[in-house]
């Protein structure tokens, strides 16, 4: 729901082809009226290199083998959703111009107001990218001070805070509508459809005794009734003595254990943990600590103890693994929680603001032909 290509003031629009040497010598001019709002030179310019960054990105899911280092490639000669490149583009800065008018004027409907916090961060973050040097402003754009380069573009630093401020409002819109207790937020029966069908809680940990008691020891005793956490300590505790033994017996000739180092952790050292404190949450699409653990804890069911092996062509990965009902963890998971409440309404948001835009007027002014497209392309 927030865009991201001005979330941060380091984003590298549309990986490294914004090329920075594209130049605005132009007065102030207002390319676009919308609803009798005229839109500044530097909105617009934001706007179309936010279109610019989705056309490209689209091509790519479109073409994925496409070579855009070959011989003579030009995005100008492709087309995105059977449009040429450009009218796409063009087609989005527009639409995207109308949501900026949008937010602002949504924020003031619903009465809101942005936090002192949020100005004074967006006022100190602008301030910087205009007056100091940065170290990756060079790398990725070309000049040392990143306020030159959108200056370069015909970018002031008023539009470029005001795009700021236009961000930040589009996320507490977004929180006030559909972020819990809003009119529009999802209901917890699909808050938790979702959270049960794409993320588990699970304790776990590798075993990796040579010696002592099997993994299966460790996973009955969770099973019959002893805490993960008591259960683990003790197996942390054999783990730690059996590697402060195999390092006494690596010492060279003549130095005793007495006198070896002491190693980092030792069976005094390993306390209970408290409980639910090594609980991790796992989502079905990670690949941590592997793509077959994760398929494999996936299918248990909650309160399970399972011993899961995971084989490579290295050797064999054991782990004694506990799974928990993740609807218990409402403190654990609630920022997963706020995490889905986005993805379940990020874009039912994106169309209404979308909506809203598209009802206002609009007008074109003779300036607007002097921003193209081409002078934020690198081919």
């Amino acid at each position: 729901m927030k865009r991201s290509i001005r979330n941060t003031l380091l984003t590298v629009l549309c990986g490294a082809m914004i090329a920075g040497s594209a130049s605005c010598a132009f007065g102030q001019t207002y390319p676009l009226t919308i609803d009798g709002e005229k839109m500044r030179a530097g909105i617009y310019i934001l706007e179309q290199q936010n279109a610019v960054g989705e056309a490209v990105s689209k091509l790519t899911e479109e073409q994925p083998d496409l070579d855009t280092t070959a011989e003579g490639f030009s995005y100008l000669k492709q087309t995105v959703e059977g449009k040429s490149f450009s009218d796409w583009v063009n087609e989005k800065t527009i639409e995207n111009c109308r949501s900026y008018v949008a937010v602002n004027r949504l924020f003031d409907k619903y009465g809101l107001t942005l936090p002192a916090e949020d100005l004074a961060s967006i006022n100190s973050n602008v301030k910087q990218a205009w007056t100091e040097e940065n170290m990756y402003a060079q790398y990725y754009y070309g000049v040392n001070i990143i306020g030159d380069y959108y200056e370069k573009l015909g970018v002031s630093e008023q539009s470029f805070k005001d795009a700021q401020i236009e961000s930040s409002k589009r996320e507490h819109l977004f929180d006030h509508l559909y972020g819990e207790g809003g009119e529009l937020a999802a209901t917890q029966e699909e808050i938790n459809a979702k959270l049960t069908s794409d993320y588990i809680t699970v304790n776990f940990f590798p075993y990796d005794l040579e010696n002592g008691p099997g993994a299966q020891a460790y996973a009955d005793r969770i099973a019959s009734g002893e805490s993960y956490e008591e259960v683990y300590r003790d197996y942390a505790q054999t783990l730690s003595e059996e590697e402060a033994a195999a390092a006494a017996e690596a010492q060279p000739d003549g130095e005793t254990a007495e006198t070896a180092e002491e190693p980092a952790v030792t069976a005094e050292t390993v306390e209970i943990a408290e409980k639910d404190s090594l609980v991790q949450i796992i989502k079905k699409d990670s690949t941590t600590p592997s793509e077959e653990f994760v398929k494999q804890a996936f299918e248990m069911n909650n309160g399970d103890v399972k011993v899961i092996t995971v084989a490579d062509e290295d050797h064999d990965h054991v782990y004694v693994v506990q799974k928990l009902d993740i609807l218990t963890m409402t403190e654990l998971t609630k920022g997963t929680v706020n995490s889905i409440r986005t993805e379940l309404k990020a874009d039912e948001f994106s169309d209404m603001v979308k909506a809203e835009g598209a009802g206002y007027t609009l007008t074109e002014d003779s300036s607007k032909s002097m921003y193209k497209i081409d002078k934020l392309l690198d081919r």
